[in-house]
């Protein structure tokens, strides 16, 4: 089954999308990650897409996705949008 990334918008959190994953569960593989300093995620460093972007990573990472379709939702339209400049393969 293709695997999905869900990403949400700002001051918002990984439940934000869960709607969308429950109509998307019988085709795609979902997955979502509240950012840094969003949900219940510390904030380590600086807030920026870059910052979002590196959580992306590791939570491709993380969980040994190689590749994934991603719909991201405002702020993490734009995470979506910076991964696929600088991480195309991924």
């Amino acid at each position: 089954m293709q695997h999905v990334l869900l990403l949400h918008g700002a001051i918002g959190a990984k439940d934000q999308l869960q709607p969308l994953a429950e109509k998307l569960k019988n085709d795609f593989t979902v997955h979502s990650l509240s950012f840094s300093g969003h949900g219940a995620e510390t904030m380590p460093g600086i807030f920026s897409i870059e910052t979002f972007a590196q959580d992306v990573l590791n939570y491709l990472q993380k969980n040994d996705l190689k590749q994934v379709s991603v719909f991201g939702y405002s702020m993490g339209g734009y995470v979506a949008l910076y991964l696929a400049k600088h991480h195309p393969g991924k």
